[in-house]
């Protein structure tokens, strides 16, 4: 990676050794949907990235989907999981579908704020409320989720946590180049 400190953010899959700090995707993802659960959430839909092949934020979010599910004995209903792109018309797409298959659902876990809100656009489209008809809740806390009507739960990753470990990764790659490479992930995943 040349003679520069890098630090990966995110998910990693390509086998680079270098310094690395993760997002707790699958427990923000399995806590998204206990708390559905808990709302009383008895068919909840997952509208998903592109593919869940690999490792990628995609995959680990839909992860801890499952994980959340299995935690409360609900099986994995796959006519319940709407691969979609990452954009809001991808959301307002992919839930539309869902929709229209005539599959039920009363919960909406999307991969991120961005797709959940075009997730509540597309609810809006069909003629159902949130959180009335269908609850929904996002991933990455982003500052427009909280203008959206009604505003959008959403998944509080760490940012800051995560900028302070890459800070501190770079300070000490800087300090001892040869030192193997470290990952760390935020202590709730």
């Amino acid at each position: 990676m040349g003679d520069f400190p890098i630090v990966m953010l995110g998910e990693r899959d390509f086998g680079a050794s270098i310094d690395h700090v993760g997002m707790a995707n699958e427990a923000g993802t399995r806590a998204a949907t206990e708390h559905l659960i808990a709302q009383g959430c008895k068919r909840i839909a997952n509208i998903t990235g592109w593919t869940l092949e690999g490792v990628h934020v995609v995959s680990r979010r839909y992860q801890g989907y499952l994980d959340g599910l299995a935690a409360h004995g609900i099986g994995l209903d796959t006519s319940l999981v709407a691969l979609s792109g990452m954009s809001m018309e991808d959301g307002r797409r992919a839930v539309r579908r869902l929709h229209d298959s005539g599959v039920p659902f009363d919960g909406v876990v999307a991969v991120t704020d961005t797709v959940a809100m075009g997730v509540v656009r597309g609810l809006a489209d069909v003629g159902l409320r949130v959180p009335e008809d269908v609850r929904v809740i996002g991933f990455d806390d982003i500052p427009e989720s909280a203008y959206t009507t009604p505003t959008l739960s959403s998944v509080a990753p760490d940012h800051r946590w995560m900028a302070e470990k890459a800070v501190d990764l770079i300070a000490a790659r800087m300090e001892d180049p040869s030192r193997p490479p470290k990952s760390t992930r935020p202590p709730s995943s």
